[in-house]
């Protein structure tokens, strides 16, 4: 951990009218993601598919998970509870649809493979999802993230109750090993130009 020592962080549950804030998180956190720069490689294109892909997911998340807010403005967290379907085949076609009008059908259609292959190693029985997970640039490197993740993951270690997640940057690896995840398999994408890693953690006793 560098920079100053990590911050009392206060999550409440965000609101719907909090969205355009959780987008701006995760927009900012995932600006240079290897597989969202992938689908948008050039700053242009992120400009207009950064907001557009991730306001997309955040509505979702609000539709079927819990989606927090520290009280700083420095993260934001969705998590989809057990036994609570977030892609529909529905959400798949509306997700194509959100990614091919910006980076074209192509590319669309590739990024959709490659997560369905991710998904392919879900876990199989009744689980908390860490769905989307993003801490603004300048907050990074003082334990935001770690403080942002525990209070699930302690409700995951008291239900006994595994978690699943798919890392979408190698840098992220270590940092979720260090929260009891490993990684399940690597997925690359169709051209090998970005790798999603789904990761699995067993309760803590």
């Amino acid at each position: 951990m560098t920079g100053d020592a990590a911050p009392d962080l206060a999550l409440r549950h965000a609101l719907r009218r909090d969205l355009p804030e959780v987008v701006s998180v995760w927009v900012d956190a995932f600006t240079r993601d290897p597989y969202l720069r992938w689908m948008a490689p050039d700053d242009a294109t992120w400009a207009r598919f950064g907001p557009a892909w991730l306001g997309f997911i955040a509505d979702q998340c609000f539709e079927c998970g819990h989606t927090y807010l520290g009280r700083s403005g420095d993260v934001a967290v969705a998590w989809i509870p057990p036994d609570v379907t977030f892609a529909t085949p529905d959400v798949f076609d509306r997700a194509y649809e959100t990614v091919a009008a910006i980076v074209g059908e192509e590319r669309a259609a590739a990024s959709i493979e490659t997560v369905l292959q991710a998904r392919a190693h879900s876990i199989a029985e009744s689980h908390w999802t860490l769905q989307y997970f993003g801490v603004r640039t300048s907050a990074q490197g003082r334990g935001v993230g770690a403080l942002a993740v525990a209070p699930i993951l302690t409700v995951c270690d008291t239900e006994g109750v595994p978690c699943g997640l798919v890392s979408t940057n190698p840098r992220n690896v270590s940092f979720y090993e260090r929260q009891g995840f490993r990684t399940m398999a690597e997925v690359a994408t169709p051209d090998g130009g970005a790798v999603l890693r789904p990761m699995h953690r067993a309760p803590r006793a």
